[in-house]
Formats: structure tokens, C-alpha cells, sequence
């Protein structure tokens, strides 16, 4: 997006949402009824994104594009805004849900995180990117939500579920791989791990955490 647009779009999200700004943090901005004005700005916005971009769904592309990258540096109250406008243009997609998802379990709400994904997953089942933000989630939950033993390995299982449904789709996403390996990291499974680290090596290894490698490593020598 040129420069000019861009500014055109935060000078109309700053005009519009600045009385409604933690809404704007909440998945489909709290799901409740907006009042007029707020109702006939989403309705500015949707105008002028179509305009920009040509069509709903390639503004939307747009806007996961952005709330992704947001993630990415942690951010995800700019990540969520993002997500919600997405979810202006196309409040069907599967993917708006996945990135609600993803924003939620960033700020440890992963219950709701779940339901999220579940609703995604729902829209799409043979998503096999969903499917893996889905385990990745799982992952996030199992390491960084628990204590708990049972629970712990509750959700790393689920995480392997959904990673092996999702290689079966996107075979050559080398991400699904990493994940997998992480998951089976904590598994204690290093032999699986490694096996994985291949594979994704093999499509191209951009996702690989040289930081992980070092871990795994230290656990067991490359076989």
C-alpha cells in the first residue's frame, strides 16, 4: 500500500475508533451492537478499502498480512485491530477467526483461543496452514499455559495430532515440520524431532530456529 493510502487509513481508524479503542483489541471489536456512528464509519472503511485494494477479499488478505507481521513482534493488540479489520471485509473467513485465535493465545486467553480455532478449523478443515497455527497454539498452551504434567501432555498430543493432519495437506510447508519437531522436543522424542528438522531442511528449512537446533543438539547429536 502506497504511502498516502496508509495514512489516509490510520487518520480514518484514529477519526472513527478513538472512543472505542479497547473494543478494537477484542475479537469482532466485543461482539455487540455499535452505535450508529461507529456502524456508518466499519461501513467508510469497508468503501474505501474495496476502492483501494479492488475487492473484499484482497483487502482482507491485506489486513491478516499486517495483523500476522504484528504477531510476529509480539504485538497483538495492533495484530487484533488488524484481524478485526479483516473480519469487517470478510466476516466469514476462516482465516479472521485463525488470527483471532492466534491474538488471543498471545495474551495467554487460550481457552478462548480455542474456541476461536475450533470455529476456524470448523469453516475449513482441510486448511492444512490453519491446521498448524491450530497445533501451534496447542504448543504455546502446553509450554507457556500449564503446569500441569497432564494437562501439559494433553496438549502437546493435540499439537502432534494436528500437525501430522496438516503436513497430509501442505506437504511442503516447511513450518508444519519445525513446529512438529518442537512439539516432540518436549515429548522427549529427539529421535522424532530430528526427523522432522529434515524434513523441514529438506523444503527449504526458512522456518528453523537455530536456537531450537542448538537445544536439540544438547539433548542429541544429530544422527
Amino acid at each position: 500500500m502506497c504511502k498516502p493510502v496508509l495514512i489516509a487509513v490510520l487518520i480514518l481508524t484514529a477519526t472513527c475508533f478513538s472512543n472505542a479503542q479497547e473494543l478494537n483489541e477484542q475479537p469482532m471489536y466485543g461482539g455487540k451492537p455499535k452505535p450508529p456512528e461507529l456502524v456508518k464509519a466499519d461501513e467508510e472503511f469497508v468503501e474505501f478499502m474495496v476502492k483501494q485494494f479492488s475487492s473484499r477479499e484482497a483487502a482482507s488478505d491485506d489486513a491478516m498480512r499486517r495483523g500476522f507481521a504484528y504477531l510476529a513482534r509480539n504485538d497483538w493488540r495492533m495484530a487484533m485491530k488488524r484481524f478485526n479489520q479483516a473480519w469487517l471485509l470478510t466476516p466469514d473467513r476462516a482465516e479472521v477467526f485463525g488470527g483471532f485465535g492466534a491474538a488471543l493465545a498471545y495474551q495467554g486467553k487460550f481457552t478462548e483461543s480455542e474456541k476461536y480455532f475450533l470455529k476456524a478449523t470448523g469453516l475449513a478443515p482441510d486448511n492444512g496452514r490453519l491446521l498448524n497455527d491450530f497445533g501451534f497454539m496447542y504448543q504455546f498452551w502446553a509450554t507457556k499455559g500449564t503446569k500441569n504434567k497432564t494437562e501439559r501432555e494433553k496438549y502437546l498430543d493435540k499439537s502432534l495430532e494436528l500437525f501430522e493432519r496438516a503436513s497430509r495437506l501442505e506437504s511442503s510447508y516447511d513450518r508444519i515440520y519445525f513446529n512438529w519437531a518442537v512439539s516432540l522436543f518436549f515429548k522427549q522424542d529427539y529421535k522424532g524431532a530430528w526427523d522432522k528438522i529434515k524434513e523441514a531442511e529438506r523444503l527449504g528449512g526458512k522456518s528453523i530456529e537455530q536456537k531450537f537446533i542448538e537445544d536439540l543438539t544438547k539433548k542429541m547429536a544429530r544422527p
